[in-house]
């Protein structure tokens, strides 16, 4: 297909919605391209979560331990390791009697199967051993020493309401030790025991505790709320409201893509491949966790223009004629040719970062008019050629 000789030129605007600020959502990168040359745009949303099996005999079960990343202070004591409870929690002990504790406990709890050493955030009989699994992700994000480590229950399906699924983040954070609760939604289940749940924290006794007030073993259920828990000693906390913020980590199959130009559908992959004819606004939209959704917006400008000189003269202004904006890792098969008026080949590349100086064989080339053929072919086996002519000045 012959292309119209015009030069795209590329930016990308990333506008976050739905929650303003939390995605980190991204459609691609800027580019500059010449006519008709594929460019790759790809989504992106946070780092990839790791999966934690939950392919065990008892759904109640205790798993780890995991790297927190950073050094941690719980209580003010130091950790490098943390544990998970399927039912909405993490330790910084094993808790080998706490396999099988399901019903929600009032904090401080010293219980001898409660667990200890742990933040509940919520604590209720969950069902991560569903088909659909892994449910429950983690990974450390940042740069030091401002490190956060992400637990996230994504999707996960509630035990005997097993058509309603709950979304919570535990966040640590490496920088002063706090610890965030960022729950996405957290529905009823009378029939489980009365729906109680509890979202708190306690130290290795069970003695010391400190609970959302209202939320302490009691039924509720929430959608888009956070705490914060503040050390203000080595045994006490201090409990904040804070604004909604879910961290950005991608948990494993449970997210999706849609692309779109215009109102035109496009594509339900993380990556596409367009080349557009005239500015395009496309559209991504990025759904976790069966309900949270962000979009992003890429801007692609078509500007209606191409060089058509060159003044290969040394000046460091416009000495090389060159196909720019092609994205090499989108190109399998390349060549650029440029032919003197008499049809002698003078140039000849197959790298498509190469540009011609306006020599051949090292010799300066006169000037005049020349004629430039590009032919490449995209990693979708899509082949296209264009020409020109060029006008070589000294």
């Amino acid at each position: 297909m012959k292309l119209p000789g015009v030069k795209y030129l590329i930016s990308l605007f990333f506008i976050i919605s739905i929650f303003p600020g939390y995605a980190q959502l991204t459609g691609g990168k800027n580019d500059t391209i010449n006519p008709g040359v594929p460019v790759t745009l790809s989504a992106t949303y946070g780092l990839i979560g790791i999966g934690i099996s939950s392919k065990q005999n008892n759904e109640d079960w205790v798993q780890g331990p995991f790297p927190i990343g950073f050094g941690f202070s719980f209580f003010g004591d130091p950790y490098s390791e943390f544990w998970v409870g399927a039912n909405g929690w993490i330790s910084f002990s094993p808790n080998p009697n706490s396999n099988g504790i399901r019903e929600a406990f009032f904090i401080p709890s010293a219980a001898p199967n409660n667990p200890k050493k742990c933040i509940c955030g919520p604590f209720q009989d969950l069902y991560p051993t569903m088909d659909g699994s892994p449910f429950i992700f983690y990974q450390t994000i940042g740069t030091a020493p401002n490190r956060k480590l992400v637990v996230m229950w994504c999707e996960c399906p509630m035990y005997i309401c097993t058509d309603l699924t709950v979304t919570f983040q535990i966040v640590l954070n490496e920088a002063d030790s706090t610890i965030e609760n960022h729950i996405f939604r957290k529905p009823a289940c009378p029939d489980n025991y009365s729906n109680k749940a509890t979202l708190g924290l306690q130290d290795g006794t069970g003695y010391v505790g400190f609970a959302v007030p209202g939320y302490n073993a009691t039924s509720w259920s929430s959608d888009t709320m956070a705490w914060k828990y503040v050390p203000t000693s080595v045994d006490s906390f201090q409990i904040v409201r804070i604004p909604y913020k879910f961290q950005p980590i991608t948990p494993g199959d449970k997210i999706s893509f849609r692309w779109y130009a215009g109102a035109e559908y496009l594509s339900d992959q993380q990556s596409i491949t367009v080349a557009p004819e005239e500015t395009t606004i496309y559209t991504v939209y990025c759904t976790l966790c069966s309900g949270m959704e962000f979009k992003a917006e890429v801007i692609v400008f078509v500007v209606p223009y191409i060089p058509n000189s060159f003044t290969p003269n040394g000046d460091g202004v416009n000495d090389n004629f060159k196909i720019i904006g092609l994205p090499f890792e989108n190109i399998t098969l390349f060549n650029l040719q440029i032919f003197n008026r008499w049809g002698q080949s003078v140039f000849y590349t197959n790298d498509i970062r190469d540009s011609w100086d306006g020599k051949q064989n090292g010799e300066y080339c006169p000037e005049g008019y020349y004629v430039w053929v590009i032919y490449y072919e995209d990693n979708k086996k899509t082949k296209t050629s264009n020409k020109g002519t060029l006008m070589l000045l000294r």
